[in-house]
């Protein structure tokens, strides 16, 4: 997969493109249908199949106080394409000089791909404060004579697909009904970090990600069935966001993660934790026996979604 991550970069290539052309700031089923609908008329065409995004979100130029968290992190968000089998990939960064452009501008600036067809989401909009939409872009297909195509929003249980709401589900703690909109289930990766090895003490030894600055979605406290990522292997596991009110010394919210079957050193290494289910809510203990009781009890709980 080519990156190019300028405006300066643009360039056409043997074939003429394909470009699905969004924010895709969460990878959800919506972006990934008009990605895949891209592909479709690529592969149909003998296109080459090319996705125009933002390494940043808009807002961070725009409204930088009204930034949402990320719901996917850059690195995964390449994986993810390059696995939809995107050829081209343009990432660039949402600037002051993207921003200026007016929509017939922009469009003159990405004729350098030689695109064929561009497809988007019926609620798209570009150029100078948005004010290009699907109308203005189906006029310059006519009158540039490219092939266009705008697909519709897709709904989950009724409910729109879209990052805000898939924001609101896994800060709720739904994570269930979060995946069925993402089409995976939301995940968070981080370092392994020092703890107060207090759960190697309960019998549940944790591996531990510090949430702090992490600029991603935080699922609601409380514990979880899990499955994480490590070391190339795949394994079940409960894991507990918040504070340890039992204890009461920790001062910020941090992600412990008891993993089922897994043996070894894990600090410093890369961790990445999916949600699967929400078991409970964070609940302070009487004392020590009354908690490992409950951790007994939490790993049936995990077991029964793993």
């Amino acid at each position: 997969m080519e990156i190019i991550t300028s405006l300066e970069q643009l360039h056409s290539f043997a074939a003429p493109c394909v470009v699905a052309l969004g924010t895709f700031d969460g990878l959800h089923r919506g972006h990934l249908d008009v990605i895949g609908t891209a592909k479709q008329e690529a592969e149909h065409t003998g296109a080459k199949l090319a996705v125009f995004t933002f390494s940043n979100h808009p807002l961070e130029w725009i409204n930088p106080a009204h930034v949402p968290v990320a719901l996917v992190t850059p690195a995964v968000k390449l994986q993810l394409l390059e696995s939809l089998g995107v050829d081209v990939l343009i990432d660039i960064p949402f600037n002051q000089l993207v921003a200026d452009l007016l929509p017939q501008q922009f469009l003159e600036r990405l004729r350098a791909l030689n695109y064929s067809c561009l497809v988007v989401g019926e609620n798209f909009t570009y150029g100078q404060r948005g004010m290009g939409n699907v109308y203005t872009l189906a006029a310059s297909a006519q009158a540039l004579g490219f092939k266009l195509i705008v697909r519709k929003l897709i709904s989950n249980n009724g409910t729109i697909i879209s990052s805000t709401e898939i924001r609101r589900l896994i800060t709720a703690g739904e994570v269930q009904q979060a995946a069925k909109m993402l089409g995976r289930s939301y995940s968070i990766s981080g370092i392994v970090a020092h703890g107060n090895e207090r759960g190697r003490l309960l019998g549940y030894p944790t591996a531990n990600l510090e949430l702090v600055d992490a600029h991603v979605a935080i699922p609601l406290g409380g514990v979880y069935a899990v499955r994480a990522y490590v070391d190339g292997g795949v394994y079940g596991g409960m894991a507990n966001i918040g504070k340890n009110p039992t204890f009461g010394d920790v001062e910020k919210p941090r992600l412990e993660t008891n993993i089922f079957g897994f043996s070894g050193d894990i600090y410093g290494k890369t961790l990445t934790i999916e949600f699967v289910q929400r078991i409970r809510g964070e609940v302070k203990f009487a004392g020590i026996d009354a908690l490992k009781e409950q951790l007994a009890q939490d790993k049936l709980d995990c077991l029964k979604f793993l």
